[in-house]
Parts: C-alpha cells; sequence; structure tokens
C-alpha cells in the first residue's frame, strides 16, 4: 500500500514500480473478488493500480474500466480476445516503456469510442455480448460497460500503434500519416478507416502530439516534459546528467497531413 511508503523517500527499492499515487490521473479500482475471496478477505478491497490492469487472469474477470464495486466485475472467459489483451497490453508496455503506453491509451480509447458512435452495429455485436457476458450476480453488465470489454483488444492495438515511434520516423520522413492511416485497417483495430475530416479524432491527436513534443524539445525541461508525459509508476534515483531511455527530445514540425 503506497500509503505506508516513507513520502520522503518514496524511491527506495520497496517503492519502485509502484502506482504513483501522487498523481492526478492515479487510479483506485476494487480489487478483483475472487483473489480477495481466495485470501479469506469477505470485505470490500479497494486498492491503488496501473491503467493496464483490466483483467485478472488468475480468475478471468474484468476488474478495469468502468468498474466501481467488486459485485460489476465481468466474467471474461467466454472472450479469449479480452484476455489475450490483457498479454498484449503488457508486453506493449515492455517494448515501448510504461510511459508512452499510459499516455497513448486513454486517447486510444477515446478517439476509439468516438469513432464507434459513428458507425451502426449490423451485427448486433452488443446483443450477443451481453449474453456472454456476466456480473458477480450472474446479470448481463450495462452497455457502456459491455462496449469498454468487447472492444478492449483494439483498443489496445490502437494504444500500442501510438505508443510505438515508427508512425512518428514514417510521419517525419514522409511529412503525412498515411502509414499510421494504413495500420489501423492492416492491424483490424478499425477496418476500413479513412479519416474524412480535419477533425477526425486520429488527425486533432497527431497534431496536439507533435505540438506537446515540439513545445518540449524547445524548453528542453524534464519538469514540462514530465507534465505533458506524466510517469505511472515510482522510478528509481537518478543522476541529473542520466539519460532516460523513455524521453524523445526531437524537435519536430508543427504540422503534419493526411
Amino acid at each position: 500500500m503506497p500509503e505506508f511508503l516513507d513520502a520522503d523517500a518514496p524511491d527506495r527499492p520497496g517503492g519502485i514500480g509502484r502506482p504513483w499515487t501522487a498523481l492526478r490521473t492515479a487510479i483506485q479500482r476494487p480489487a478483483c473478488r475472487r483473489c480477495a475471496h481466495s485470501a479469506g478477505i469477505a470485505l470490500p478491497v479497494t486498492c491503488w493500480t496501473t491503467h493496464d490492469r483490466n483483467v485478472c487472469l488468475r480468475h478471468r474477470l474484468w476488474i478495469g474500466d468502468g468498474i466501481t464495486n467488486a459485485a460489476e466485475q465481468v466474467d471474461v472467459s467466454r472472450l479469449p480476445d479480452a484476455l489475450q489483451a490483457q498479454r498484449h497490453h503488457r508486453n506493449l508496455i515492455a517494448r515501448h516503456g510504461r510511459r508512452w503506453v499510459r499516455s497513448a491509451y486513454p486517447d486510444a480509447r477515446k478517439m476509439y469510442f468516438t469513432w464507434l458512435q459513428r458507425r451502426a452495429d449490423p451485427f448486433d455485436v452488443l446483443d450477443t455480448a451481453s449474453r456472454l457476458l456476466a456480473n458477480g450476480a450472474g446479470k448481463p453488465p450495462s452497455q457502456d460497460l459491455t462496449l469498454t470489454v468487447v472492444f478492449h483488444p483494439q483498443v489496445v492495438a490502437l494504444a500500442g500503434l501510438l505508443a510505438g515511434g515508427e508512425w512518428e520516423r514514417r510521419a517525419v520522413a514522409t511529412g503525412h500519416v498515411t502509414w499510421l492511416v494504413e495500420q489501423i485497417t492492416i492491424r483490424g483495430i478499425l477496418l476500413g478507416y479513412i479519416p474524412k475530416e480535419r477533425n477526425d479524432p486520429l488527425i486533432q491527436w497527431v497534431e496536439h502530439y507533435f505540438s506537446l513534443h515540439k513545445f518540449a524539445a524547445i524548453h528542453r525541461s524534464r519538469k514540462i516534459y514530465d507534465a505533458f508525459f506524466p510517469r505511472e509508476t515510482i522510478p528509481p534515483a537518478r543522476q541529473a546528467d542520466e539519460a532516460d531511455a523513455e524521453t524523445r527530445w526531437s524537435p519536430i514540425p508543427p504540422y503534419y497531413r493526411c
């Protein structure tokens, strides 16, 4: 529990890698109800957690976004893609760095559900999924929670695409984001995706991303950088001149076209 850590030395070995509870975006959620039950705990348990802990793989319960109490946790054992997405999410953090996946994930989620609102549901995905999912009371979850669970694999895939540096390198080299747009279809995130307007959420995200990085590259201030792209967990102690593998200082042109 972070509350019992030494506030004057948060980077002690026992605290490194723990959720950074001082952040405004720090996350508190109910612990997996089956994990608590197996430990002999009958009372509600709330824990500090990180954005990537959405599925308890041991008990196959959805414990992430949209859950406000343990009874709402949804059994996802009949949705293997949701289980695989949890593993994929952890692999993305190991590959790209927690800072970047954490920064991209909420934007990817907001972006994806904006796209969904503009599309119909021709295959009755929500109706089918609601019959496969059940919460602690044996009832189907709400429509919003069903959407969150069913499309979690696509959101994770999109977050990984945005967190990686490949699209950025190609955008710098070519002056446009065509490769990024193509990958959204190639990777099965959203089939047939083509941004048709300047206010498309992806185009707006790219422009905002470049503006932040350009500002950070000009000022080269770690405080500014950490304010734009905060860490999610407590980092180890570091020297003032030590290089940060998760920092991207390169200056970037302010505008890209699709």
